[in-house]
């Protein structure tokens, strides 16, 4: 006979309603380390309380701004099961300091050996212009497109290989200590050891004494670029140049190269303006020189000649042409007389032209005597006449 299937919202609410009828399940008292601290948006306190080998989530209902990673405590409270995700978690009523967690302890003890046999005290200088660097990082994480963003932002010739390794969890430390001997084998100039961000936990690799002791020994200058700014690792330290995070890790590789460009484009921009300078220097002083010559050589006395020639001209030619047009009405008044004085058109108005033998025109009785021929001239004919009496009128 089948057992009849439940739905798995009706199992988390069994498992819960169970945990919470159980007197020693609601009154706990767990010891550990918090790790993965976090607040939420609502004041809301989560994070994981760990031992060496396991660890339980937690939630606390309050806003807990003492407690950080790596504290050891006693968490007051009980458990529950958390149904969305059927998973079980200690709901945390009260927390009692003990001191700084073992796992954190042990960390300090080891850094501190570490500082005094001066393994933090060598810190290569970066070359300048490095053209070799090789990447150790997960191929898929975030970290590396970063990286790659990051180099692709300056004009230079670099010769990156990406060596893809684990960044978390137990072939971690091995995969990446495989990638510095790689890189050494190959004589790479620089080598950026980086990851993203993460836990305690996840970044806990980078706190292994055989990893710190790799980049010690690596002929290659060793930048690392691991979490974010508040995770610092025994790999950082020993590091010969240690930077918050993988972006500004391939900054600092990169510098030299930023800062040449930056010098060109400083040295471009003051090219052109001292260019710009210089030709409007020398614009001024060819138009201070312009003004110069102007008032010195005598072009305005020849401006103020041909302009006078000018005047002079138009008066000259006013005059003529009004000379003219008076000798122009004085002729035409002539010309009017002389055709009033024309004898033909005298003639034909009915007068005659007397002259003697001689042809001279006979104008007083003085030069007519009786007898003498007269010749008497008409428009269209004449005659001779003989003079028969001479009489005064």
């Amino acid at each position: 006979m089948k057992i009849k299937p439940i739905k798995v919202s009706v199992l988390n609410q069994y498992i819960k309603k169970y945990l919470m009828g159980n007197s020693i399940l609601n009154n706990l008292r767990v010891e550990g380390e918090i790790s993965n601290i976090r607040m939420s948006k609502t004041g809301y306190t989560y994070f994981s309380l760990c031992d060496e080998s396991s660890c339980i989530s937690c939630v606390a209902f309050f806003a807990d701004t003492i407690s950080k990673n790596g504290d050891k405590i006693i968490a007051e409270g009980e458990l529950s099961v958390y149904e969305a995700k059927g998973t079980y978690q200690l709901i945390v009523r009260n927390i009692e300091r003990v001191g700084l967690g073992k796992i954190l302890l042990d960390l300090e003890l080891l850094k501190e050996k570490l500082r005094s046999q001066g393994l933090f005290d060598r810190k290569r200088d970066l070359p300048p212009y490095p053209h070799k660097i090789g990447i150790i990082t997960s191929k898929t994480g975030a970290a590396i497109k970063d990286i790659l963003k990051t180099f692709e932002s300056v004009k230079a010739n670099l010769d990156i290989t990406l060596y893809n390794a684990l960044v978390q969890g137990e072939r971690a430390k091995e995969t990446i200590i495989e990638g510095l001997r790689y890189f050494n084998d190959r004589e790479t100039e620089v080598v950026l050891i980086s990851r993203g961000g993460g836990s305690f936990e996840d970044l806990n690799v980078f706190n292994d004494l055989d990893l710190a002791m790799e980049v010690y020994k690596s002929k290659a200058v060793v930048v690392t670029g691991i979490g974010h700014e508040t995770d610092r690792t025994l790999t950082d330290y020993v590091a010969d140049v240690y930077c918050h995070t993988p972006t500004a890790a391939a900054e600092r590789i990169i510098r030299g190269y930023k800062d040449v460009e930056e010098k060109l484009t400083n040295l471009i921009f003051a090219l052109k303006t001292g260019t710009s300078n210089v030709i409007s220097t020398k614009k001024a002083d060819l138009l201070s020189t312009k003004y110069i010559l102007r008032s010195s050589l005598p072009l305005e006395d020849i401006y103020r000649a041909e302009n006078m020639l000018k005047e002079h001209k138009n008066l000259i030619r006013n005059a003529a042409e009004k000379y003219i047009n008076e000798y122009y009405i004085k002729i035409k008044i002539m010309g009017e007389k002389l055709t009033s004085y024309d004898y033909e058109k005298q003639l034909k108005r009915g007068f005659a032209l007397v002259t003697d033998r001689a042809g001279n025109l006979v104008k007083i009785k003085n030069q007519v005597q009786a007898k003498d021929i007269l010749q008497i001239r008409f428009a269209d004919f004449k005659i001779e006449a003989e003079t028969m009496d001479i009489k005064e009128v």
